[in-house]
């Protein structure tokens, strides 16, 4: 084999490789979508400016709690906003890097003692919700009750 051969063997390689590596997790495909009337968070939720809020989608409602995903205005950051029915004071939020791990981010809270966690498209929960976490979407899991 010639070394122009070699080379040019080695350069595919080296191109093909970092790119398959990437993509085993593809992140939060809703930040990518278009925003509806839907996505607006219900008024008294005042989010910090950790938050893009023009990135703000909601996710899935499940037992009347609104789960929603965000991202930092940089994308480095993805969030999960947790915002139970009604009056309830009680949402809670968490972010975390977008990262190459399945799990975004875990955002608990001690009143009601509830836990979510955000994951990428392609996450395998497996061991997650064999510890028995539930997944209500593709990317919430909720801690079982």
């Amino acid at each position: 084999m010639s070394i122009r051969r070699i080379f040019a063997v080695a350069i595919c390689i080296g191109t093909i490789l970092p790119l398959s590596a990437c993509s085993g997790h593809t992140g939060v495909q809703a930040l990518e979508r278009q925003s509806t009337p839907s996505d607006v968070l219900p008024t008294g939720i005042d989010l910090p400016d950790t938050f893009d809020r023009e990135s703000l989608r909601l996710l899935t409602t499940h037992e009347q709690v609104q789960y929603f995903v965000a991202s930092s205005p940089d994308s480095s950051e993805g969030c999960i906003i947790i915002v139970p029915p009604g009056a309830d004071p009680q949402w809670f939020s968490g972010c975390s890097d977008m990262g190459a791990t399945d799990v975004i981010v875990t955002a608990s809270t001690t009143p009601g003692n509830k836990s979510a966690s955000l994951v990428r498209d392609d996450a395998d929960t497996r061991t997650l919700e064999s510890e028995g976490w539930t997944r209500i979407h593709g990317n919430i899991l909720i801690a079982s009750k």
